[in-house]
């Protein structure tokens, strides 16, 4: 009894870590923690209503995943942007998705192809319906499906931890209203060539696809600088 108690208190322990660090990166990731804001221990600590130490191994797990950055006196601030970084994420994202869809081509079946076409259908249906939510909920599962085809699990984990802070931009993009293209076509269109087993343009596309959604990132940055610098000028 005693054991099961004591398992019990280290995975209440875990959970209020893991949440606690769930909670702040959605906050940072959809900006409602805004880029270069400062982080009060004490008043978020509060409003997730969690204690300091869990507060704490939170913040420097995100500092280690790039999303915090910790001053010289020990506190915290989200970390900024900047059009160099979003073109660097963006960029290695293109590159590892290239292998990865190498990689799912080989290993392709009947039913990987009709679980694609389905994911792209769908995106279709919503991009004409101007559901850019969904759009993009979509076509963020075709994108992972690939990498569980792919089977390539060490590039697959890299992107993991590239894609919280490319999400940062892509919903930066939504808040201050840049006109998101749908990409059903490209989705298409990179389906139809791993259909075909042409690697070389399944991989070429997919890398396109990738930096058309950095050109409306960093478009999405252009304007929050701009909002940023007459907000200053204003005060």
């Amino acid at each position: 009894m005693i054991i099961f108690k004591t398992m019990e208190n280290n995975l209440s322990r875990i959970s209020a870590k893991d949440i606690v660090y769930k909670q702040i990166k959605e906050k940072i990731i959809k900006s409602f923690l805004e880029p270069g804001q400062p982080i009060v221990n004490k008043e978020l600590g509060n409003e997730l209503a969690i204690s300091r130490t869990p507060l704490r191994e939170a913040l420097q797990r995100l500092e280690v995943e790039g999303l915090v950055v910790r001053n010289s006196n020990g506190t915290f601030c989200v970390s900024p942007i900047s059009i160099k970084e979003c073109k660097e994420l963006f960029v290695m994202r293109s590159k590892l998705e290239g292998i990865l869809i190498r990689d799912a081509i080989d290993n392709l079946t009947e039913e990987h192809i009709g679980h694609l076409s389905y994911l792209t259908k769908m995106v279709k249906l919503n991009a004409r319906l101007e559901d850019y939510t969904d759009t993009e909920n979509l076509g963020g599962k075709f994108h992972s499906a690939i990498y569980s085809i792919s089977d390539n699990t060490t590039v697959v984990n890299i992107i993991f931890q590239l894609n919280d802070r490319i999400n940062r931009y892509r919903h930066l993009a939504h808040k201050h209203f840049v006109d998101i293209k749908t990409s059903s076509d490209e989705h298409e269109v990179i389906l139809n060539y791993m259909i075909k087993g042409d690697k070389v343009n399944a991989e070429l596309e997919i890398e396109k696809h990738i930096i058309n959604a950095m050109k409306v990132a960093i478009k999405a940055v252009e304007n929050y600088e701009s909002v940023n610098k007459s907000d200053r000028k204003s005060k």
